[in-house]
């Protein structure tokens, strides 16, 4: 048995399941028919649950008496809400329809924004305002200088991956290749610029999609 908070359009609920993972397709077709089509869930301690709702908790868990089904044991937001910390709460689970919802979000591309960034005596990325870019090399490459510097600049990506509004302008029409990673796709990073969906293309540089 499994309890989870399920946050929805109206507010969290606490249910409880018989489900082995609250990640099962099957449960959520299950909310769905009650109505909860899109939602967060969390999983929570059920030995909390039982010590928090008591005879509640045990009218529902003696109900649930069926393999892969689901009881409501709480609907009052309020009291669901306060009756756990983010302490008791696990790795979040939403519905199909909210990761439809990010990955859209995520893939909606904004070249607009300015990336930051300080190149080292190399002519690469020794910081960056979008971290996963640190170490780049500008390709074609930047003359290396005859005193060893720490240079400032600033620019933009257009949707090819090629620096535009460069200062100095110098990098304008340069790509950022990225030596030596061999990890999948960047996702979206909220906590820094720029704030779309940075992918790496197949000549080993990076296109805002």
């Amino acid at each position: 048995m499994k309890a989870a908070l399920v946050f929805t359009g109206s507010g969290p609920i606490l249910i409880l399941t018989t489900f082995d993972s609250i990640a099962d397709m099957k449960l959520e077709e299950k909310l769905a028919a009650r109505g909860i089509a899109r939602f967060i869930a969390c999983e929570v301690p059920v030995d909390k649950v039982k010590t928090c709702y008591g005879a509640r908790f045990s009218e529902v868990a003696d109900d649930l008496s069926r393999p892969q089904d689901i009881r409501p044991i709480d609907l009052d937001g309020h009291h669901v809400f306060n009756s756990f910390s983010s302490e008791d709460m696990g790795p979040p689970v939403y519905s199909m329809s909210m990761k439809n919802a990010r990955e859209a979000s995520a893939a909606e591309s904004t070249e607009n924004e300015w990336l930051y960034v300080k190149i080292d005596d190399y002519g690469k990325l020794s910081e960056s305002t979008y971290i996963p870019m640190l170490g780049s090399r500008f390709e074609p490459p930047i003359p290396v200088e005859p005193e060893p510097a720490s240079r400032q600049a600033h620019f933009q990506i257009d949707r090819q991956g090629v620096i535009t509004n460069g200062v100095p302008q110098s990098l304008n029409g340069r790509k950022l290749i990225l030596e030596g990673h061999t990890s999948p796709a960047l996702g979206r990073t909220t906590s820094v610029t720029p704030s779309c969906t940075w992918r790496r293309n197949s000549e080993g540089g990076w296109t805002c999609s």
